[in-house]
């Protein structure tokens, strides 16, 4: 079954500011379990998300085998112009990269 990398973004303004959730939906293994069969799976993870609102950066983060399933990032914007475009992008250490962009609230 191939695995789904999809991105979601959510935004909500609230008190002057804008609340954002990411979620990056990735396996996250970290390379020390087995499988059922009682083989190593092998290490598969995220290891750099960064987040642009209109082309600037408002968070870089450096992830690896300690971080969860399915990241979630959470975070507030004190200014954040209505209709700024927010963009997710991340790469893991297989080199596959994902990338997506929602319109903030």
């Amino acid at each position: 079954m191939a695995e789904s990398y999809d991105i979601r973004i959510r935004s909500k303004r609230r008190n002057g500011g804008v609340d954002v959730i990411v979620l990056m939906l990735h396996p996250m293994e970290t390379g020390l379990r087995q499988n059922a069969a009682g083989e190593q799976m092998p290490a598969h993870y995220i290891t750099d998300a960064t987040i642009t609102v209109d082309d600037r950066v408002v968070l870089e983060a450096r992830l690896g085998i300690a971080v969860a399933k399915d990241p979630l990032l959470q975070f507030r914007l004190e200014e954040a112009p209505p209709g700024g475009v927010l963009r997710v992008r991340w790469r893991d250490n297989h080199g596959t990269q994902r990338a997506a962009e929602a319109t903030l609230a």
